[in-house]
């Protein structure tokens, strides 16, 4: 009787480590899965091209997405104290409503092109309806001669935001089934242990108590 009292124990024993080992395999499954899509992620979040408007000027865009885009001011120099205020309009040929754009210089968020050229965020905005839009920019002072230019595409730091928010949720559920499938298979394998342990104790006391008799 107590031989097969510890077979059946060891059945449950062998079960939490199944749980253990399962849980492994669905966190190295999710792992993998998580760090093929890093690719994706990113081309997605930077595969569409800028497109770029003459300043003084405008010019009809295709926003292929929803999502943050940033407008970025392009030179090969940076004027001191920064670029220029541009007066800009984006008007959605889908609805005809007007699309805020949001001031937001960001030095740090900037591009580099092979020509030398630099592109700097200064302005920002998010897209609903993807589709064509038209863009218009002015300079404040009236300068009608066509020698800036203004790039809209990503946002690039956002998207990068978005990226690790989606990796880290992801890694996140890892360490999540990996803690969980833990904890599981320890209190089963502790419920176990202390269940035979507690039905040993009784089989002795039983025997003592019968000897005595």
């Amino acid at each position: 009787m107590k031989r097969n009292m510890m077979s059946k124990h060891r059945i449950w024993y062998v079960v939490a480590a199944f749980v253990l080992v399962l849980g492994c395999l669905a966190a190295t499954a999710l792992t993998v899965t998580t760090l093929a899509s890093y690719p994706s992620l990113i081309k997605e979040a930077y595969g569409d091209p800028l497109q770029k408007v003459e300043v003084p000027g405008g010019s009809e865009i295709e926003l292929s997405r929803k999502g943050a885009y940033g407008l970025y001011y392009e030179t090969s120099y940076m004027p001191t104290g920064g670029p220029p205020e541009l007066n800009c309009r984006m008007i959605s040929n889908t609805t005809g409503d007007e699309i805020p754009l949001v001031s937001d210089y960001v030095p740090t968020n900037r591009y580099e092109l092979k020509e030398g050229r630099v592109g700097v965020l200064i302005l920002s905005t998010t897209i609903e309806r993807p589709g064509l839009h038209r863009l218009s920019c002015t300079h404040p002072n009236g300068n009608e001669s066509p020698n800036d230019v203004l790039a809209i595409g990503p946002n690039y730091f956002f998207e990068f935001l978005r990226v690790a928010w989606k990796m880290g949720s992801s890694l996140l559920g890892v360490a999540a089934i990996l803690v969980g499938s833990g904890l599981l298979s320890i209190g089963f394998a502790a419920f176990v242990f202390y269940q035979s342990r507690r039905k040993l104790q009784i089989g002795g006391d039983w025997m003592t108590n019968g000897a005595s008799r």
